[in-house]
């Protein structure tokens, strides 16, 4: 006789679900397993702790690829409704949250389906979104920083969930002003609930009961927040992020309803065996790309006279240092150097520049939310370096470039605090001073600069995207079991299909496709890079202002296959440095001896041996009211974070509109001069009539919105006035 146990099964972009029912609709057995974009070998792992003598029928959702054979295929939103409604009575809504997806299906009052709204392609509101910032906060995993959240009982600080990019500085102001683990983490799961409410909800809508299902569904920071800013009744119950898996198998349940309990298997288990209901199916390979391979580029070795990594002696559970070494320093005395340092979003890295312009050193660590203790460790790798060497170095100046730069350049003393564009230019001109491109990827950001004479003529910035910076490239890395230092080394000459360069959700979605098609996992990688390329070119770069001699600056730059990517589509030489993951640091350097700084107020190297506590308050001089962070260094504050232009001991509002001209001012001037005149006028003649103009520059994308603007303002000022003020331009021109 044959157990009608139904196996039903729910493969999304990050995770294996499987659900095992009876005929009752019971569910006796499941597992929730992420995937890492290993599909097959995770779902046959998974397979494996099931008894298919008993299963007599596989079901599977229309997300799940097709390598299993099944008796039965359903849309996932079908199954998460059936699973729903047969666990859960009189709810209006279903939320469902899952890796790359977010939807909210509505119901009317007699529970017949309504409608369906989902997320754009952004990645912003998932799942993936936060299991990226739980790597950021190196949490184990995104329980951990479910977990942590929900625990937190303080308050949390104000994060943008809508790009990594902007949650990813917004992580790093958050851990600079003090906030903890737990109210970070806190803040993250807020702002995907807000953006998940703001994309989802509307102000009119309300819904008692709202069954919330998928992968975040089990984050009761998240689910609690919702709630908050809802105000619905969400219901969350113990298989909720399995509703794709279960809703399948209650479907195949519902059409198998006439059939005997001891009747036959269904098609796709005949033998019983598990190794039997895989497809043995082979889909040919189009590899888009030819290898990724320098042919036009000379590359440097990065090598160095030392290298090694320095751990803290000092303080516990910190990143290493990368130093290496590129002159001899033993015993050197009265040795002139300047220090550049680089505090980025995901690494601070500082150089001792010598005399002649020469790089002594070079010092790389990671920043990991933590600029200030960043900075601690390098300068005691650097004075471990000097004490090594025996070496008496006269520093003669320091500065800071990055986005830590005026926080940490002002704790440090540093004597230049230098903007990034200015200072990878500046190490760009000094390697090479016919470079007239610099092409710079950093952690969190990308940037397009274009110079001449070395002098910068212009200069983009990537815009509310991840994809194509460099952390981009490490979380997928992760994801696919890559280490980062291995990256180049296993995609240098390998082919490569195409995949998405529009968003990370694209991407991962493409890249899981890929895999359970076939391709190997070294070909999936070296698509991303090709990816990566292609976003940068499009939304960074001006692809016809690259001239002749191209830069390639940044970490990312010791990724040989990203640069042969970048040779192949441009088809030109692509200059790296060997000192390209340093050259913000170098430029900062070359800048201080370009100044000729003097009677530097650097604080001297030692300063990481002094505890520096950092304190928080807020300045209620004017309706900013600014966060500010305020370290203590022997006996003086110096703090940041003031969006005026005052400084600490200036206790009064000081307006940095340096060129003079407030466009909101003026139009307040304007605002209050029109009220006046139409109130003067009204008293003396009965009438208003004082109005002022408003042009509207009928080119480009504004022409398109022409109808929409008459329509603004027939409504907005009437349709008499405004067919009068057409009348006019038309006899103006």
């Amino acid at each position: 006789m044959i157990n009608l146990n139904v196996l039903g099964i729910d493969i999304g972009s990050v995770a294996v679900c499987i659900a095992e029912a009876d005929r009752q609709k019971n569910i006796v057995n499941y597992s929730y397993v992420f995937h890492k974009g290993d599909v097959a070998a995770v779902l046959k792992e998974q397979l494996n702790k099931y008894d298919f003598s008993r299963i007599s029928h596989i079901a599977v959702t229309s997300s799940t690829p097709d390598i299993i054979k099944y008796d039965g295929r359903y849309n996932n939103q079908v199954a998460i409704i059936c699973a729903a409604k047969n666990r859960h009575e009189n709810f209006k809504a279903i939320l469902s949250v899952g890796g790359e997806k977010f939807g909210l299906l509505t119901f009317d009052e007699k529970g017949s389906y309504q409608s369906f709204k989902t997320n754009t392609s952004c990645a912003a509101g998932t799942g993936s979104f936060l299991d990226q910032q739980a790597g950021r906060l190196n949490l184990e995993n995104i329980e951990s920083l479910s977990s942590i959240a929900h625990s937190n009982k303080k308050g949390f600080p104000k994060i943008a969930s809508r790009c990594a990019v902007f949650a990813k500085t917004d992580l790093t102001h958050a851990q600079q002003e003090g906030y903890s683990l737990g109210e970070i983490s806190e803040g993250l799961c807020a702002g995907l609930a807000k953006n998940i409410a703001d994309t989802l909800f509307n102000e009119t809508q309300t819904h008692e009961k709202i069954i919330f299902c998928g992968g975040v569904s089990k984050n009761n920071a998240v689910k609690e927040h919702l709630a908050s800013i809802t105000g619905a009744d969400i219901v969350v119950d113990e298989l909720s992020h399995l509703y794709g898996a279960v809703g399948v198998a209650f479907c195949q349940i519902d059409e198998m309803a006439d059939e005997p309990a001891d009747g036959k298997a269904g098609t796709s288990n005949q033998s019983g065996r598990t190794s039997d209901i895989f497809l043995n199916k082979k889909t040919p390979k189009k590899l888009f790309y030819p290898p990724l391979e320098l042919t036009l580029s000379e590359y440097p070795d990065f090598n160095s006279l030392q290298k090694y990594n320095y751990y803290s002696q000092q303080t516990e559970n910190t990143n290493f240092v990368e130093v290496d070494v590129y002159e001899d320093l033993a015993d050197k005395k009265k040795l002139n150097v300047w220090i550049g340092v680089d505090i980025g979003s995901t690494s601070t890295k500082a150089v001792l520049l010598g005399e002649k312009n020469v790089v002594l050193a070079g010092f790389y660590t990671r920043t990991a939310g933590a600029p200030l203790k960043a900075i601690r460790l390098i300068l005691e790798s650097m004075h471990d370096l000097i004490l090594k060497n025996r070496s008496d170095l006269i520093i003669n100046g320091c500065g800071t470039t990055g986005s830590g730069r005026k926080f940490i350049g002002k704790i440090i003393g540093a004597d230049v605090i230098l903007d990034e564009i200015t200072a990878h230019a500046r190490a760009a001109c000094e390697i090479d001073r016919s470079v007239d491109t610099i092409i710079e990827i950093g952690g969190q950001d990308a940037k397009f600069t274009t110079l001449k004479n070395g002098m910068v003529t212009s200069s983009t910035m990537n815009n509310v995207c991840a994809a194509g910076t460099g952390s981009f490239i490490e979380e997928l890395a992760l994801k696919l079991g890559c280490a980062i230092s291995d990256y180049s080394a296993r995609t240098e000459n390998v082919r490569a299909p195409m995949s998405s360069d529009r968003c990370t959700v694209f991407m991962e979605r493409d890249l899981n496709h890929y895999l359970t098609e076939g391709y190997a996992i070294d070909e999936v990688l070296a698509s991303v890079l090709h990816s990566v390329r292609e976003n940068y070119l499009l939304k960074v770069a001006t692809e016809s202002n690259i001239g002749d001699i191209v830069f390639f600056q940044g970490a990312t730059a010791k990724n040989k296959a990203l640069v042969a990517a970048f040779e192949q589509r441009l088809k030109k030489p692509i200059l790296v440095s060997r000192f390209c993951h340093l050259t913000g640091a170098l430029g900062t350097a070359l800048t201080l001896v370009d100044e000729n700084v003097s009677n530097s107020a650097f604080r001297g190297i030692d300063i990481y041996k002094k505890e520096i506590p950092v304190t928080f308050e807020v300045c209620d001089i004017c309706t900013n009211h600014c966060k500010i962070s305020v370290a203590q260094i022997n006996g003086e504050k110096v703090a940041y974070g003031f969006l005026c232009g005052r400084d600490y001991d200036t206790q009064q509002y000081v307006n940095n509109k340096i060129s003079g001209f407030d466009l909101l001012k003026e139009r307040k001037k304007i605002e209050s001069f029109t009220a006046s005149g139409k109130a003067a006028a009204k008293n003396k003649t009965g009438t208003g009539n004082n109005d002022f103009t408003i042009g509207i520059p009928a080119a480009l994308h504004l022409f398109e919105d022409i109808c929409l603007l008459g329509i603004f303002f027939r409504f907005r000022w009437g349709k008499d006035r405004y067919q009068q003020q057409l009348q006019r331009g038309s006899e103006k021109r």
